[in-house]
């Protein structure tokens, strides 16, 4: 019956977003200068997952995100982006009570562009540390983010990879190069005396760039892209550098996407919640435009430096049926967890995604 409700939730889904697209719901000024528009995001899930002990399996369904978007532009430079979100909506956690729901803000983005090459972008915002950790959740390739691509951020008490702070941002060379440099809050102790978290990133696009705020995790062929990048997190004694590359490209009407990610954090005396440690992200798939299904794969690793630490690897496999690309699409994920010293976990997860902005 579970199993029927989520199936029958995404058939809803399948039906609303077939329905004729009328446009976005933006109002703008009468001179088209100043806009303001209004999205929407959510992903039912279900998700079955081995214990912990290997003893049973954990069953839910709920809602991944629930998101509530709200962006527009002030004149020819100033432009905004703000979201909500309520994950995991419904899921239950390890006494059986549901997650009845906390509505709080996501993304707060605001933007001045005196140019392409120089914008300022100031707010909460998703910290450039990988592409993956750069991606929004809207575009994702596979069912969800790395499981190790936001490792900084409790540490750092960021909300789900997002700190408060500014950043300059640019593409210089044509669109080849793209840089990011911003400080962030970071981790604070008493009286906030301490030094404030620096982050430096760039990329070089031999080809296309992605010019956006947020990354994405494929464009179904209709870019071409290879985007080689390094990132630079620091805060006192912690530090936490990272080398990315993602390539996006079209083969005939079909599209081939891979992405490799590669982040070594290390706490230091500042951050002594993260030890030192490796995390590895690889996924890849390919697009088969006629039958709008992709297949994917996806593996993340985290290796401690400290042998006693156990070590963790995530591997999943998955079939992405693309009914309206990042609009509306259902993904079937299927992943192997193992763990050093416990026993290995199988989780089978199946999530539908329905977005408009």
């Amino acid at each position: 019956m579970s199993v029927n409700r989520l199936t029958l939730g995404c058939m809803v889904l399948a039906v609303v977003a077939a329905l004729p697209a009328q446009g976005q719901f933006e109002i703008a000024s009468k001179d088209g200068k100043s806009s303001i528009k209004f999205g929407l995001l959510t992903q039912p899930q279900g998700e079955w997952i081995d214990t912990a002990d290997g003893e049973g399996t954990t069953q839910n369904l709920f809602v991944r995100r629930m998101r509530i978007l709200m962006g527009g532009k002030i004149g020819d430079k100033l432009s905004f982006f703000v979201e909500t979100d309520s994950p995991n909506l419904g899921k239950a956690d390890a006494t059986g009570k549901k997650n009845d729901g906390t509505i709080f803000m996501q993304d707060i983005i605001v933007t001045y562009a005196f140019s392409p090459k120089i914008m300022i972008d100031s707010g909460l915002l998703l910290t450039p540390n990988s592409h993956n950790s750069e991606q929004g959740a809207t575009t994702l390739l596979p069912v969800d983010y790395g499981p190790y691509s936001f490792l900084h951020s409790g540490p750092t008490g960021s909300r789900v990879g997002r700190d408060y702070g500014v950043q300059a941002r640019g593409y210089l060379a044509s669109n080849h190069f793209e840089y990011r440099l911003g400080v962030f809050q970071g981790a604070r102790e008493a009286d906030s005396r301490n030094a404030l978290r620096t982050i430096g990133r760039v990329v070089y696009y031999p080809f296309e760039a992605e010019t956006g705020f947020f990354y994405s995790g494929t464009n179904f062929g209709k870019k071409k892209i290879l985007a080689i990048g390094a990132s630079y997190d620091r805060q006192e004694d912690y530090q936490a550098p990272a080398f990315d590359v993602y390539f996006d490209w079209p083969v005939g009407k079909n599209a081939v996407t891979l992405q490799a990610d590669v982040i070594k954090y290390d706490g230091g005396t500042t951050l002594t919640t993260l030890p030192e440690q490796t995390a590895t992200l690889f996924e890849a798939s390919y697009y088969f435009s006629a039958l709008k299904l992709g297949p994917f794969v996806q593996v993340a690793n985290r290796n401690y430096k400290a042998d006693a630490t156990a070590d963790e690897t995530v591997s999943q496999v998955g079939l992405a049926y693309w009914h309206s690309n990042h609009n509306f699409n259902v993904k079937l994920g299927w992943a192997k967890l193992e763990k050093d010293r416990a026993p290995d976990r199988n989780q089978l997860v199946l999530q539908c995604q329905l977005f408009f902005f």
